[in-house]
């Protein structure tokens, strides 16, 4: 794609999704209309109290979840790679978990709730643990490295069972509503921490696009051209992985956002990782907002926004299934 037809589309891109994403601040169940925005009634205070902060949040995570999508397709040379993918999501689930089970509730020293840190700390863990299993032996083997964030998810979840089963049906209920997701948090400055990890995740993505783009074609091909392999990867393993914590700590894990806009931003913006990652950062702002605003303008519930994304995504995977020709190794696709 030509420099001037990225430009144009990124043209057409940028307002488009700021416009979507300040639209979704008027849905939920009941319908804001715009002229009572800089009024002193009850709508007002809904729209600037609850939900621009949420819409914040809604953008900031789905921009995260699709950079971080983007950097670990381009790591593993698989399109079904995504952020959750080293167990970062099973980790923060489980600490969650525990907290719940333990009865930790309400805010922590530092104003964040108990559950946000006890989730972020659960990532960390996960994250280093994955690291630690990957370096077992000398030598940086993607491919282990796959299978030890496998490995890592799959005792995180066996916790989460244990922990499940240990705790009475009203903490039951508490830990499956988390796991679903939901961006309802109600505080404002989670969008801001969340777009505090995302700015730099993305100006390293930016500033290593060459060597994201050579990593697609294998690590030989990559150090050939005088790409730094291991420090380009245990860099933005290292810093999705922190992104990603941030937003699993305040969301809870939202599945299907970091597989499924990186196709869809290539789709638009194509394959190089420079536009790719501008390109699905902006359409996973939007797709996670309008997601949130759908979820939250149901008339009898509000569902958790992880459902309405599980959906879509397990359509679209279908999609990919049926369309294209797909590896489960580190590969790429037909």
């Amino acid at each position: 794609m030509s420099p001037r037809a990225t430009a144009f589309r990124f043209g057409v891109l940028l307002p488009a999704v700021l416009l979507i994403v300040a639209s979704t601040t008027l849905l939920g169940p009941r319908w804001i209309d715009w002229r009572d925005i800089l009024s002193t009634t009850d709508p007002s205070y809904v729209f600037w109290h609850l939900r621009v902060p949420r819409t914040l949040l809604a953008a900031t995570a789905g921009a995260g979840l699709a950079v971080g999508g983007v950097i670990f397709q381009a790591l593993f040379r698989n399109p079904l790679a995504e952020p959750y993918t080293l167990g970062v999501a099973g980790g923060a689930s489980l600490a969650a978990a525990l907290g719940f089970l333990c009865g930790w509730r309400g805010a922590g020293w530092t104003g964040v709730p108990w559950s946000v840190m006890l989730a972020f700390g659960g990532a960390l863990g996960a994250l280093g643990l994955v690291y630690l299993v990957s370096r077992l032996r000398p030598g940086r083997d993607m491919a282990r490295l796959l299978l030890a964030g496998v490995c890592v998810a799959y005792m995180c979840s066996a916790g989460i069972l244990l922990v499940t089963f240990l705790a009475d049906r009203a903490i039951t209920n508490e830990i499956v509503v988390w796991m679903m997701g939901s961006l309802g948090v109600l505080r404002p400055r989670a969008g801001l921490e969340v777009a505090f990890v995302l700015v730099p995740v993305l100006a390293y993505g930016l500033y290593s696009h060459r060597a994201l783009d050579l990593l697609t074609f294998g690590d030989d091909l990559a150090a050939a051209r005088g790409v730094n392999v291991g420090r380009t990867v245990w860099s933005c393993f290292v810093l999705t992985g922190l992104l990603t914590g941030v937003i699993v700590a305040n969301c809870g894990p939202i599945g299907f956002v970091g597989l499924m806009v990186p196709h869809i931003g290539r789709a638009m913006c194509g394959a190089r990782a420079a536009p790719l990652l501008i390109g699905a950062a902006l359409v996973g702002a939007a797709f996670l907002a309008v997601c949130d605003g759908l979820a939250r303008s149901l008339p009898v519930v509000e569902l958790p926004v992880g459902v309405v994304t599980n959906i879509l995504g397990a359509a679209f995977f279908f999609y990919l299934l049926a369309t294209r020709e797909m590896s489960l190794g580190t590969g790429r696709a037909a």
